[in-house]
């Protein structure tokens, strides 16, 4: 469930990472801050009835760089590229499209202030279709080892994923991974940082 939200909250982000990155800048996004942003669900779909989402801060930073990692993977495999597309430019509110093999995300952005953005994201060719509200707040510069999206240190989500990086044991994980050992529980190890680094 972690891994799920977080995929569906990095691509409602993907237009905060343009920011960023300098590519494809929706023209509204242009001067407004990069770094830290807060992300508030107002309204989802999936969302059981008087369920309370968690805020996610996001450093676009980091998601620009994920994007371009994730670009390179794939660069190979023609049918798993998503193709990105701004169908609205304006100074205010854009539209930007994130078409993929599996779903086709639309993102609809309305500035509020120079710190803070309306969005509205429709997914769609997923066995159930999926639409969200969110506000994104800009926090300033990303913190130094900054995680690219994590949870407040005290919600419920960072104290299931301290719990399950506490489980984990790479010495007895990896115990039957022979000349692999090593290997093994370096990965594991820094799996387990990377998991207490999602709760800021």
């Amino acid at each position: 469930m972690i891994r799920n939200a977080l995929v569906v909250s990095m691509l409602c982000a993907l237009p905060l990472a343009a920011a960023a990155d300098e590519v494809q800048m929706p023209r509204m996004l242009k001067g407004m801050a990069k770094g830290s942003w807060r992300m508030d669900t107002l309204e989802n779909s999936q969302a059981k009835p008087g369920q309370k989402m968690p805020s996610m801060t996001f450093c676009t930073d980091n998601l620009a760089k994920d994007m371009r990692e994730a670009k390179d993977k794939s660069s190979a495999k023609s049918d798993s590229k998503c193709k990105h597309r701004l169908i609205k430019d304006g100074s205010d509110e854009a539209v930007w499209e994130i078409a993929c093999p599996q779903r086709t995300v639309t993102t609809t952005m309305r500035r509020e202030s120079a710190g803070s953005i309306l969005m509205d994201v429709k997914t769609t060719g997923d066995k159930q279709p999926h639409t969200m509200k969110m506000r994104y707040t800009s926090l300033g510069p990303c913190k130094a080892g900054q995680q690219t999206m994590s949870y407040d240190k005290n919600s419920p989500e960072c104290q299931k994923i301290q719990a399950a990086a506490a489980k984990m044991d790479p010495a007895k994980t990896c115990a039957g991974s022979g000349d692999k050992r090593a290997e093994c529980e370096k990965m594991l190890r820094d799996q387990i940082a990377q998991m207490k680094g999602m709760c800021g």
